[in-house]
């Protein structure tokens, strides 16, 4: 075998290895893999040629490529959508410079759309100087996922409001009977449980006496419920003792038994 026939048998095995990799190469509908951020999903298509097809979900956008083999292959245009409006975000005619030339060094027309509405639309572009176009058959894509609802927000345990409505004071007094302890002992317990909570120690009164007298027995109400707290071991900077006199009633005046429920100290959670 002379070295001609070796040469066209080299030509030979060469064409029939690039037939055999243009025959496994996709078909014409060319879905598209949808990429970028999920606030910005794209499909990118390189058009080396004409007729092909592309799925284009609503909302995604489309980024057509389109390689220039020439020196006077270089500015490309819109020439018509028909079917469907397929809108033009950016490209050449929008993207060229005050002073563009199309023989600058440039190897690349990209042109961005988005479809506007479903539908198919055939999109031609156009060469500037002779008729030569590049089809593009947009047609519809699978809908795109709803996006993931947002994270619930963190939950928040709900701040309990601790009464001690069990202590209660004798007639013009500011002692803690005897029976109430027990009410208090389970009080130093939740405290105990909730140390970064700093409780306000509000002291109140019923309504016989002056506004000024009362004001001083609540406050040495409020005093005593905080002394007895701190000596069952909760530190006094969680507590704010507060004397409100005689306001803030839970029940009626005109009965001992209202007036007794009057005289009272209340732990409530500083918010």
């Amino acid at each position: 075998m002379n070295r001609r026939s070796q040469h066209r048998l080299l030509l030979l095995a060469f064409f029939a290895i690039v037939a055999v990799l243009l025959s496994a190469a996709p078909s014409a509908l060319a879905t598209g893999e949808i990429v970028g951020p999920p606030g910005h999903p794209r499909i990118a298509v390189d058009l080396q040629d004409t007729g092909k097809t592309i799925a284009l979900p609503m909302g995604v956008e489309l980024v057509v490529t389109l390689p220039l083999k020439t020196y006077n292959d270089n500015y490309w245009y819109i020439y018509r959508n028909s079917g469907v409006p397929l809108k033009l975000i950016a490209g050449p005619n929008e993207m060229r410079g005050r002073n563009y030339k199309p023989w600058t060094r440039q190897t690349a027309e990209i042109f961005y759309f988005r479809k506007e509405s479903p539908g198919t639309t055939h999109l031609v572009l156009e060469q500037s100087y002779w008729s030569k176009p590049m089809i593009l058959k947009v047609v519809d894509g699978p809908p795109l996922p709803p996006p993931p609802p947002p994270p619930p927000p963190a939950a928040t345990a709900p701040t309990e409001r601790v009464v001690i409505r069990g202590v209660h004071f004798d007639f013009n007094k500011s002692d803690i009977r005897p029976g109430d302890a027990a009410v208090l002992d389970e009080d130093v317990a939740k405290l105990k449980a909730t140390p970064n909570v700093s409780v306000n120690v509000n002291g109140y009164c019923d309504a016989i006496g002056s506004e000024e007298y009362n004001l001083r027995l609540s406050d040495r109400r409020a005093d005593a419920v905080v002394n007895y707290l701190v000596r069952a071991g909760i530190p006094s900077s969680q507590l704010i003792p507060h004397g409100y006199g005689k306001t803030n009633f839970v029940a009626t005046n005109d009965t001992d038994e209202g007036r007794a429920q009057n005289r009272r100290v209340e732990l409530v959670p500083n918010e």
